[in-house]
């Protein structure tokens, strides 16, 4: 099977077939392990492309109408996948559109951020069900977190009218030092936490099975799954919140590094002379790129003149945005400031891993979309050994992306055990005040 850290290309000459990387067929592949690839690529059709026609999905794998319907015939008895509607286009008789149950396959999306976590129930193919969110103060202890957490998937489950026994599981993403194979945060320096044992906290009180992931290893898997990233082997997915983070695709594969810890490229020095970093570092490129920069740039700009600004020291990043696209002249300071440092880690991220595109996402990037056109300037202007014009674009489903990210943890991983037969579903204890 396809392991989760995989891609699926598209074959360029016949789209319509997929090509899984990187690991081809056996020569000599049994009937079994060929009609579990069949199955995982109608689920990973399914999963990607949304509501489909058997038909389409015929044409979109290469297999015969009668292989699709053989092999999805048992997850619509089992009520995994339902019919959904009619296709819309077509001669005679209209097709049904098959998806996956809603009702039964709901997973639980949640990202932690300095301040605030956002809880959302996402479907198997990426959509949003609800979302909710909550605030909290900076360090809060992660019992308090995942306390929050609880509420407000309880709060979405009871709005929604849902069962609990329809999810099949909570993806939990986070940035820091993350052990995805254990669930541990190793650290998370704007958090404040160190050794926290998230997934183990989180299933007590969640009562759902957890995993626990790199906030940009997480979205960059979404957006290579059903984002910009979609058909690309390499490229980069850089998270701009209140620190930085990235999520490489190297040759097709997540790169996690020798001890998993590969992308906290926010700690990356790139002025000796900066700030001091919550991690010890001083200059780190987040202190210069980050939320927490941009508003302290914001007040140093106030400070010195406010000639003809609408901002005040206590504008949002979405009103310094919103200034930047009217040429508010202190906004526009600020935004170029913040694109000139954002630009110098570019270039060392472009040297290093060499990206066919490079995703920006986060809260600064949907706030300040300006912000990605100043930088790209700045890129395209620069001379050397090499050009630095790769191409920098926004992530999708800005708003939702986070709760995408999240819940892909789970989703991506329970389509392959879908496929191999093996659904991996456990139930845990609800502890007392769920």
């Amino acid at each position: 099977m396809v392991g989760y850290d995989y891609i699926c290309v598209m074959n360029k000459r016949h789209p319509e077939r997929a090509l899984f990387d990187p690991s081809p067929p056996a020569a000599k592949a049994g009937r079994r392990d060929v009609r579990r690839r069949n199955t995982w690529l109608l689920l990973h059709l399914l999963q990607t492309e949304g509501p489909s026609s058997q038909a389409e999905l015929a044409r979109r794998s290469g297999l015969s109408p009668a292989t699709v319907s053989g092999i999805l015939q048992p997850f619509l008895e089992a009520r995994i996948l339902v019919e959904e509607g009619k296709a819309a286009s077509g001669l005679g008789r209209r097709a049904s559109m098959l998806a996956f149950n809603q009702r039964s396959t709901l997973t639980a999306g949640i990202y932690i951020d300095q301040e605030e976590c956002e809880v959302g129930l996402v479907d198997l193919s990426a959509r949003v069900i609800d979302r909710t969110c909550a605030g909290y103060p900076r360090y809060t202890e992660p019992h308090e977190v995942v306390e929050l957490a609880a509420e407000c998937l309880s709060e979405l489950l009871d709005r929604n009218r849902v069962d609990r026994g329809a999810l099949i599981g909570a993806g939990v993403a986070v940035p820091g030092l993350i052990d995805s194979k254990s669930g541990l945060v190793c650290v998370a320096s704007n958090l404040g936490w160190r050794q926290v044992q998230l997934r183990a906290l989180a299933e007590r009180r969640l009562a759902v099975a957890v995993r626990v992931e790199h906030l940009g290893r997480a979205k960059a898997r979404a957006e290579a799954t059903w984002g910009r990233g979609k058909g690309c082997r390499n490229f980069v997915c850089l998270e701009i919140g209140s620190g930085i983070g990235a999520g490489v695709m190297a040759d097709g594969r997540i790169l996690r590094g020798a001890g998993a810890i590969a992308g906290e490229v926010g700690h990356t020095p790139i002025e000796s002379a900066g700030p001091r970093c919550a991690c010890g570092l001083m200059g780190c490129w987040e202190v210069f790129c980050a939320s927490p920069a941009i508003r302290r740039r914001l007040a140093e700009r106030l400070g010195s003149s406010q000639a003809g600004s609408v901002l005040s020291p206590n504008s949002s990043l979405a009103d310094i945005g919103r200034a930047y696209e009217q040429a508010d002249p202190v906004a526009r300071d600020v935004i170029q400031a913040t694109a000139d440092y954002l630009a110098r880690g570019l270039v060392g991220l472009i040297w290093n891993f060499d990206p066919e595109i490079i995703i920006l996402t986060g809260p600064v990037v949907r706030d300040c979309p300006g912000l990605i056109e100043a930088t790209r300037s700045i890129l395209s202007g620069l001379q050397g050994a090499r050009r630095f014009d790769v191409p920098l674009v926004a992530a999708s489903q800005q708003a939702d992306a986070a709760v995408v990210a999240a819940s892909s943890i789970v989703s991506l991983r329970y389509v392959e055990e879908l496929a191999a037969g093996e659904p991996q579903v456990r139930r845990v204890q609800l502890v007392a005040g769920g």
